[in-house]
């Protein structure tokens, strides 16, 4: 992959944040982190990204919280041409009804179950598909 992709994390937890970072720089990203759905929104408004990789979760001491989910949302109206991941440990029938109602195409991979190279093939064959 060219250094020219552009991709956001949106990502509350810094083990997670460096996780998703460093496999993706090392393949040829360039990332941009946010920790909250106002940095997201932020980075969202200054740059279009090729790809987003979303917790929907965003607060560990809320686990309620859906602040990736409207991150999420915003993504797919305002920039429907970004390929998103939805990465979480959160309850994983709840969430992935959430996130199929948003859009029933988008990928889902659990923070238990992380394999860095199955995540760097599901983020190479959204380019294919």
């Amino acid at each position: 992959m060219s250094t020219s992709r552009r991709a956001l994390i949106v990502e509350d937890l810094d083990l997670w944040q460096t996780a998703l970072s460093e496999v993706l720089v090392e393949a040829g990203y360039q990332v941009c982190i946010a920790r909250n759905r106002t940095e997201a929104l932020a980075a969202l408004a200054q740059s279009q990204f090729h790809l987003a990789v979303i917790d929907p979760v965003l607060d560990d001491s809320n686990r309620r919280n859906r602040d990736g989910l409207r991150v999420l949302r915003h993504i797919l109206d305002q920039q429907p041409n970004t390929a998103v991941v939805v990465v979480t440990s959160s309850d994983p029938n709840r969430i992935r009804r959430e996130v199929h109602q948003l859009s029933p195409h988008i990928p889902l991979l659990w923070k238990d179950r992380w394999d860095d190279d199955h995540f760097l093939t599901l983020v190479q064959n959204l380019y294919l598909g």
